[in-house]
Order: structure tokens, then C-alpha cells, then sequence
């Protein structure tokens, strides 16, 4: 029988040098004028954001290199695994996925990939459920099954007062960013399950408070609830804004298991100081 180990990129905010058997971490890259870290070795998404605060400056983000993905897997084979299943950042993010095949075939393992359409907190529960699984004695098609059930029944809603950062990375024209500046336009947007995890505009309100609102709006709409879904509200020095959030959320569906803490860098860096995302994710279902 096969000795499954799990693959997956410092996005989903497991600490890379921590204590977790059969789970693997390649860092993403974050990038800062002619300089490239490694995400969580080197540089931390606190370090990130607090430098955006201070200077401003656009810090960019890319896929961990074939080397470290290599590193990863071939750890876990000198471990004694001879199988892996990957769960990367959303493909709609990012290019890890294609970047998990390139380095499994390339140290010949046989890699399974789910795409988790998500990061941080969601991509998070669903590594936490594969290792389960894969303890549990499951096999690997059975495992893909209930981590892509879970992926469907998860999200990930932002928003961001700042539309500087989102100008500078090219995701919307000057003009665009002009006119919801003066306006004082909060966008809302929505990793779509549809584009693979891209981010899809939801809507534009006038307030952060009106943002917020929609978040915890959205995540109710999409049908989750406290007793089957775990939460994660994550911010850009932006923990007043979070609370709120959670707020709103509790609310309407009373207590909840909700992580509080900041985003990943490769998001945070690309959505600029007062950033807020929500993320739900259905429990695994046995």
C-alpha cells in the first residue's frame, strides 16, 4: 500500500518549520524591488504589511520555484512516501498547481492534485483533512472526492478601502482607480469557483462599515452556517474592521468557530493597508 504524503505552498499558513507528519511546505515567493524572499524563511506577511504602511511601496508575489517544490517532495520520499497528494493556492492565483506536476514529474512521484480555489484558512482545513484521511487509511481517489466536495461548499469574500495596490498589480485601470478613490468606492469581491479562484467583483459600497456588512452578508447567502462550517476573518492591519466582520457574522448565525489573524502576504500584498477577507468552509463530511 502506498505511503501518502501531503504537498502543499506556505499560503495556507501552516508554519514550513513546524512539527506536521506527512505534510510538506514549499514557500511562495514574495518579491520587493530587486529583491525575491521566501515567504515565512525570510520574510513574514506582517513584515509585508507593515512595510506598505511605512513607505507604500508594492510588493509582488509568484509560485514557489521548481527547487523548493523539488526540496518538498523529495523530503517526503527520503521520509518513505511514495505518493503525494497537492493542494496548492487556487489556480485562479496562481500557477503552483501546474508547478506541483512539473516537480513531481520531474523526481517521479505520482502527484494528485486537488484545487483547493482558495488559500490561507480554506486551503489550511482541507490539508488538515487529506493527512486525517490518509491516517484514516483512505485511498487516494476516496480522498480527492470528499476534499473536492469541501472545496464546493467553501469561499473566500474580500474587500479593500485602498484601490492603490490593486491599480499597481494591473488588476484595475488608473481610471478605475481614479474615480473609486474620489469617490470613496470600497469594491467587494469574491474568489469565483467558476474562474478557478480568480477574484470576481461582487459589488461597490460607499463605507468599510457597508463592507463589512456584505462580507458576512455574502458568506450567509452562500449557505453556511456555525454548526457544519468553520471561519477565518483575515486583515491588513485592518483588526477593527475584522471584528466587525465577525460581528455581523454572529449576528446572524450566533456563535461561530472563527480564526482571527492576518492575511497571507500573497494576498495581502496585492489588496493594500485596510484590506478584510472572509473565508467558510464546510467541515469534512465521513
Amino acid at each position: 500500500m502506498s505511503k501518502i504524503a501531503i504537498i502543499a505552498d506556505s499560503g495556507c499558513q501552516i508554519d514550513i518549520n513546524g512539527e506536521h507528519e506527512g505534510i510538506y511546505i514549499a514557500p511562495l515567493c514574495i518579491g520587493h524591488g530587486s529583491q525575491t524572499y521566501l515567504d515565512q524563511l525570510e520574510i513574514t506577511s506582517l513584515d509585508v504589511f507593515n512595510q506598505m504602511k511605512e513607505t507604500d511601496d508594492m510588493y509582488t508575489t509568484s509560485q514557489p520555484s521548481t527547487g523548493s517544490l523539488m526540496k518538498a517532495m523529495e523530503d517526503a520520499k527520503r521520509d518513505g512516501y511514495d505518493e503525494l497528494i497537492g493542494i496548492p493556492i487556487a489556480t485562479g492565483l496562481s500557477s503552483t498547481l501546474n508547478g506541483m506536476q512539473v516537480a513531481a514529474d520531474t523526481v517521479e512521484m505520482p502527484i494528485t492534485l486537488i484545487d483547493s480555489q482558495g488559500t490561507a484558512h480554506v486551503q489550511k482545513k482541507l490539508i488538515e483533512a487529506a493527512r486525517y484521511l490518509v491516517e484514516k487509511g483512505q485511498s487516494v481517489s476516496e480522498i480527492k472526492e470528499k476534499l473536492e466536495d469541501m472545496v464546493k461548499h467553501s469561499g473566500t469574500i474580500i474587500f479593500t478601502p485602498n484601490l492603490n495596490h490593486l491599480k499597481k498589480g494591473g488588476r484595475i485601470t488608473p481610471a478605475v482607480a481614479m474615480l473609486g478613490n474620489m469617490l470613496k468606492l470600497v469594491p467587494v469581491m469574491e474568489l469565483n469557483s467558476e474562474l478557478g479562484g480568480k477574484i470576481d467583483t461582487l459589488g461597490k459600497v460607499r463605507t468599510t462599515r457597508k463592507a463589512c456588512k456584505m462580507l458576512a452578508d455574502r458568506v450567509v447567502e452562500r449557505g453556511a452556517n456555525a454548526k457544519d462550517y468553520t471561519f477565518a476573518i483575515e486583515d491588513v492591519l485592518a483588526p477593527e474592521e475584522a471584528q466587525r466582520v465577525r460581528d455581523y457574522l454572529e449576528e446572524q448565525l450566533g456563535p461561530c468557530q472563527v480564526t482571527m489573524r492576518e492575511l497571507p502576504s500573497v494576498v495581502g500584498a496585492h489588496m493594500g493597508i485596510g484590506g478584510v477577507g472572509i473565508q467558510f468552509i464546510k467541515n469534512l463530511a465521513e
